[in-house]
């Protein structure tokens, strides 16, 4: 599979085909790689797109107009081959359509439009999701980009904060075995700064709904921002790395969830569900500025 460079005076964007996963942006002065290197011991990808679905259906598994289909977590986006519509120096836009192996687990036709953008010390990314069916499609959307956490050999993941744009009250949605629980579990009161801490992650990735925050910054410990990600418009964010050795942290804004324990009886009603009305287009985008 190929991979794609787009870039400017500042940075270096590569977007693989495969998933059309953002697999690195890295600083043309200092030479700092920002994007994790998707090592199989810990993680083996960079930054999945999230399609049709967010997380994992309840055993895999929903139904949808009175039919049963198989569907793995994260839906199956990230694992199929995008094909480019347009490219230049800065920009580079990506397709996605449905086919017949896709019509089997997913019964709605689709496209999936997946751009990347630089410009000076930012990159931005949008999802186009048009419906090319003939009825109503229902589906979530959203991203998974992994940073390096720590950026240098002489420091610890736990060296780092990441710090909301507002002060935040919020509860994470606990989840067992990559399902919500419907359990709560308060993170923050009035509080910006949310440290890296080696057990962040035991229970698995942090969840929130309805921030009041449209951005979150790493920084280090000396309260150096490292970079800003934007995810304005998205209902849910999710914070996650492997395990405390894990030298990566994953930042998730999502418009949809995973299950809860018992699943859904109708995949059109289940929690964060998006649907489109025939020849209706939805978009999205969230960016990270580089520091």
């Amino acid at each position: 599979m190929k991979t794609y460079t787009i870039e400017n005076a500042v940075l270096t964007v590569k977007i693989k085909q495969n998933g059309a996963e953002l697999a690195s942006i890295q600083s043309k002065q200092e030479g700092t790689e920002y994007m994790w290197e998707a090592d199989p011991q810990y993680w083996g990808r960079h930054s999945s797109i999230l399609f049709p679905i967010v997380g994992k259906v309840f055993e895999n598994k929903y139904q949808l107009n009175g039919k049963a289909y198989s569907l793995n977590q994260h839906g199956f986006a990230r694992n199929l081959p995008f094909e480019v519509l347009e490219q230049d120096a800065s920009s580079i836009s990506l397709v996605l359509k449905d086919n017949a192996e896709s019509l089997l687990i997913y019964p709605y036709r689709f496209k999936f439009i997946a751009r990347y953008e630089v410009k000076d010390r930012e990159v931005s990314i949008s999802y186009q999701i048009e419906n090319t069916d003939k009825q109503s499609i229902y589906f979530s959307v959203g991203a998974h980009p992994a940073f390096r956490v720590p950026l240098s050999a002489d420091e610890k993941r736990s060296d780092y904060s990441l710090v909301f744009e507002k002060p935040e009250t919020i509860d994470r949605h606990l989840i067992e075995q990559g399902y919500r629980t419907g359990a709560t579990a308060r993170m923050l009161s009035r509080e910006k700064e949310l440290p890296i801490h080696d057990h962040l992650f035991e229970k698995d990735a942090l969840i929130f709904k309805d921030l009041a925050s449209d951005q979150i910054s790493l920084c280090n410990s000396e309260g150096k921002k490292i970079w800003t990600f934007s995810f304005k418009g998205f209902p849910y964010l999710g914070i996650w790395s492997k395990n405390e050795a894990s030298p990566f942290v994953c930042i998730e804004p999502w418009f949809g969830v995973a299950d809860q324990v018992g699943g859904f009886a109708n995949f059109k009603q289940k929690e964060g569900i998006l649907h489109l009305e025939e020849k209706e287009t939805f978009v999205c985008q969230h960016k990270v500025e580089i520091h």
